[in-house]
């Protein structure tokens, strides 16, 4: 093949501009080419490291003096005529007294160039002889490799090509939110190729984020789906994908063969991998999503993979690109693209290593949920909290398989009980779901199902459903009179409070509170005790017993710091900072809240949350501030969306209370105004909305301190920029607004978010709706 610059070979580099989401990649490429002479991009088939390669060698080109000259090698079937097939490339004639390696070593000394050598994952022995050699015989040589597995030569820098970002599931966007995701932007740019009436509306966004999650952000995968939406529309394409290796058979007829169709692509791949690599990963199809280390030995580490050979089929499986090494919070996790799982399930299907797999891994989850709920009030909390988010669909597939075995009814029903704190910070669906599916299968009167009831009744009541709730603990009820068990009664007796707080009835949520507070004290069960006593010391708030809320809740903080656990703590200073609130003590309630918050922030909850952050509101517009209350109102509505619930669902005193809070910041800002402001809190992300909520210095504060003023340190571009970020407009809607580029527009977001120290368009936008107005 000949020299980039020219386009005189049969292969043309995409341009440029039909690249997505790959800027960091390109920039770390000729960042490592100032200080190393190989780099290696690998990655799973299909990711775009050939697409990738061609546009460095583009920007690359003029840096050398002889250019960039690109290798195909995907049709190669040996290592050993890797020098011949590179050496007709470069347009050098066969010579019969000099073999080709040795004609290539006296051609590259002293000349300025880049090699590209494509695909060179199945001919690896050659490649890596013929590098090492090249790179020795000049010092000006640089050499660009693409393989699903690095060439390990001394010196070599590898940079891995990942798939595409798409859009984060279970969460709302607009259709300009929707392009700034890599993958969407490719699958909307390919389907216009072939369909010029193309076009994302608002009643396809989510099916759009669906499917290109659904095809793992891969490139190849996207341009073969675009490829359908000729003839399809995105719905139905949705629906179809599930045969996505039936459906996605109408590759590029330019490309390499492997390249054709998804099928082709991954058999290739698996083609590529000794038995003991092809035999794990057919045993990984039992998972799904990113399982760590221990979760691969224990379902899949079973004759013949076992110990040092498991780990070592493991490491293979990482350095062809098949499993995506993921460090998550400090955690090794390892991704098989859904596509790749896929063709491991159709291949395993039936078979009685797969059913092994599947069986170990049933027991595995079941096992370590159950162990994780005995020991939730401890030390370990965070971290298990976490894990149950890292690990949820592969809980969830553990649960369908206990549901598919009638003799294992109870551990199913055991194991939805299990994740009942995950459902009540804030995933009340799932839970609801769970319980209902697992009490279903079975209606004997079990400690299991006594247990299933009291959590289903706690996520029913905390939906705001009070009857159905009533219904669960009356049957759970039952079941503790039936089987005589003190435990199962007084978690009964501790969500009977709650149901009674629910409906209005302090005096009974009282009595049923503190009978559940006796009947965990003579068992010393750390869990009742410290979800019954925040319950019970705001109880006594309302009733103005501001005593017995200090000393409710002070046990409460007492016995969570002993344990070493935050969960029941974070609740314990909710309540005292409500109530503290209530007695007007605000610098004693903002403190408190502040403490509680922080500790919600690691522990992920959402219900959580949204309390005590409506609570600071309240102090907020207390101590003089009904903007920073509107704007808090707004975060509230925000997580009250996206967890399904509202305040109504914690009864008439709280939700009163709470509700007046709205109605004062309204009265003190003018509905105009107050609307903006709570728009502001509404639009934040996850982490904005913490920032806002515990109180970091704002603008003003800066300025009075001497401070530069923020908007000062942006040029005037950058200010239409950041005035356009305010409008919620993507960078695309920015680029043609101000008939921009979008790369020139992602540079002026960067610099802004620099410059101003924020971590988010969004924070950006917020910053710039309040500071800029009337700047322009």
């Amino acid at each position: 093949m000949a020299r980039m610059s020219r386009h005189a070979a049969t292969f043309r580099p995409p341009a440029p501009a039909d690249l997505f989401g790959r800027e960091r990649e390109l920039a770390a490429a000729r960042d490592l080419f100032s200080s190393s002479r190989l780099v290696t991009l690998t990655g799973p088939g299909g990711v775009g490291k050939t697409s990738l390669a061609a546009a460095m060698s583009n920007s690359l080109d003029r840096a050398f003096r002889e250019g960039a000259w690109f290798v195909e090698l995907g049709a190669q079937r040996s290592s050993d005529t890797i020098a011949e097939t590179v050496a007709k490339a470069l347009g050098l004639s066969a010579q019969p007294t000099v073999d080709a390696e040795e004609q290539l070593r006296r051609h590259v000394a002293g000349r300025s160039m880049l090699l590209v050598l494509d695909n060179c994952e199945h001919v690896l022995p050659g490649c890596r002889r013929l590098v090492s050699s090249l790179l020795t015989a000049s010092s000006e040589l640089r050499v660009l490799t693409t393989s699903r597995e690095p060439l390990r030569i001394r010196g070599e820098r590898v940079i891995t090509v990942r798939p595409l970002s798409v859009p984060p599931k279970h969460r709302e966007v607009t259709v300009g939110e929707l392009r700034d995701y890599p993958a969407v932007a490719m699958l909307e740019a390919r389907a216009k190729a072939v369909n010029d009436q193309f076009e994302i509306t608002e009643r396809e966004t989510s099916a759009v984020a669906e499917l290109v999650a659904r095809l793992d952000g891969m490139p190849l995968a996207i341009e073969l789906a675009a490829a359908r939406l000729r003839s399809l529309p995105v719905n139905e394409l949705l629906d179809r994908i599930n045969d996505r290796f039936e459906l996605l058979n109408r590759g590029d007829p330019t490309a390499t063969p492997h390249h054709h169709s998804l099928d082709a692509l991954v058999r290739w791949s698996y083609d590529l991998c000794s038995p003991d690599e092809q035999l794990l990963w057919a045993r990984l199809a039992a998972f799904s999503g990113s399982p760590d280390l221990s979760g691969i030995q224990a379902v899949c580490g079973f004759e013949p993979l076992e110990g040092t050979k498991l780990l070592d089929a493991l490491d293979g499986l990482v350095s062809k690109s098949i499993l995506l090494p993921e460090l998550t919070r400090g955690e090794m996790r390892y991704r098989l693209l859904e596509t790749l799982r896929e063709f491991a399930v159709e291949r395993a299907r039936g078979s009685e290593d797969h059913a092994h797999a599947r069986s170990a891994h049933v027991e595995y989850y079941r096992a370590w949920a159950t162990q994780t709920a005995r020991s939730f009030f401890g030390p370990g909390q965070v971290d298990s909290i976490q894990r149950l988010e890292s690990d949820f669909t592969n809980l969830e597939l553990a649960f369908s398989g206990l549901l598919q075995d009638p003799g294992r009814s109870r551990d199913a029903l055991e194991l939805a009980s299990s994740l009942r704190f995950y459902w009540i910070s804030g995933h009340l669906r799932d839970g609801r779901r769970w319980l209902e599916k697992a009490l279903a299968t079975d209606a004997t009167e079990s400690l299991e199902r006594g247990n299933a009831l009291w959590a289903a009744a706690s996520v029913a009541a905390l939906h705001g459903e009070l009857p159905i709730a009533q219904g669960f603990l009356r049957r759970a009820g039952e079941i503790a009179r039936s089987v005589n068990d003190p435990r199962l009664a007084a978690h009964i007796a501790t969500w009977t409070g709650q149901t009674a707080l629910t409906s209005g009835d302090l005096e009974a949520a009282r009595e049923a509170l503190e009978a559940a507070y006796k009947g965990h004290t003579d068992l010393s069960d750390a869990e009742g005790l410290l979800m019954t006593l925040f319950m019970l010391g705001f109880v006594r708030s309302a009733l103005g017993d501001h005593q017995g809320v200090s000393d409710a809740c002070r046990e409460a903080i007492s016995l969570s710091e002993s344990l070493g656990e935050t969960w029941g703590r974070s609740y314990a200073l909710w309540a005292l900072a409500f109530d503290a609130w209530t007695r007007q003590a605000l610098d004693i309630a903002g403190e408190l809240a502040k403490q509680s918050l922080e500790l919600k922030r690691d522990s992920r909850d959402g219900l959580g949350t949204a309390l005590v952050i409506n609570l600071m509101a309240g102090i907020a517009l207390d101590n003089r501030d009904p903007k920073k209350a509107a704007k808090l109102l707004g975060v509230v509505a925000a997580l009250w969306t996206l967890l399904d619930t509202e305040t109504r669902a914690f009864g008439p005193v709280l939700a009163s209370r709470y509700e007046a809070i709205t109605r004062a910041a309204q009265d003190r800002l003018g509905e105009d105004a107050f609307q903006r402001f709570y728009e502001i809190g509404r639009r934040l992300e996850p982490g904005p909305q913490m920032h806002l909520a515990l109180g970091c210095a704002d603008t003003a504060e800066r300025e009075q301190a001497g401070a530069v003023p923020p908007s000062d340190l942006l040029t005037r571009r950058e200010r239409e920029v950041a005035s356009l970020l305010a409008e919620g407009l993507s960078n695309r809607a920015i680029a043609a607004k101000l008939v921009l580029s979008p790369r020139t527009v992602e540079v002026h977001v960067e610099h802004i978010l620099g410059k101003l120290g924020f971590r988010s368009r969004t924070e950006a936008g917020v910053w710039a709706a309040q500071a800029l107005q009337g700047k322009e």
